[in-house]
């Protein structure tokens, strides 16, 4: 189950968030006369690694719950899912495992992929996800703070600013790679379905 954790959080941080990155240098790059059919052949090949991404997600999703309740066989967890998914709150539930399908599919649509405000609206749901929110939300509830400002290491938070924007750097750098990967294989592919 934990290979399954790995893949699963994988996509969330390594794919779908530096897509919501990388979102806007794409738009940006549209209007710059130079590279804007450079990127929008990127913008193209990127909108088609998300679609497939989206669907590999919940494929790894329902791969590991059938892998729980078929091959480990714990009642523990297969009582907790069950619990969850049948439970006064299920549509909330089958709505976080199939959210990053319900977010990436529209992406098929020209519509979608050309129209740039209906791109800025999606970009959040791509950068962070509902539980993310929540932890945010309950981390600055007055509850949650710490009793004095004291408590509160901001040298430690101050340090860690100058890696924010090699860690960006380096993410928006993979992803590219992935999508010139996935391009290279999708060619690949055509080629073949043309030789044959």
């Amino acid at each position: 189950m934990e290979a399954f954790r790995v893949v699963l959080e994988f996509f969330r941080t390594d794919i779908f968030s530096s897509f919501g990155v990388f979102t806007i240098p794409l738009l940006i790059g549209r209007f710059i006369p130079k590279i804007k059919d450079a990127v929008l052949k990127f913008d193209e090949a990127a909108c088609r690694f998300i679609i497939v991404s989206g669907i590999v997600y919940t494929a790894t999703i329902l791969l590991s719950y059938a892998y729980l309740f078929l091959v480990i066989g714990d009642p523990n967890n297969e009582y907790a899912i069950t619990n969850r998914a049948t439970g006064p709150y299920a549509w909330m539930y089958w709505l976080m495992i199939f959210s990053w399908l319900f977010i990436t599919q529209p992406f098929r649509f020209k519509r979608v992929r050309k129209n740039i405000p209906i791109r800025l609206i999606a970009i959040p749901f791509f950068l962070i996800t509902f539980e993310q929110y929540t932890i945010f939300i309950i981390t600055i509830h007055r509850d949650y703070l710490p009793s004095g400002w004291s408590d509160l290491n901001i040298g430690n938070i101050l340090n860690t600013i100058p890696y924010w924007p090699l860690h960006l750097i380096l993410k928006l750098g993979l992803f590219m790679g992935y999508v010139f990967i996935f391009q290279w294989i999708h060619q690949k592919i055509k080629r073949n379905k043309v030789v044959s």
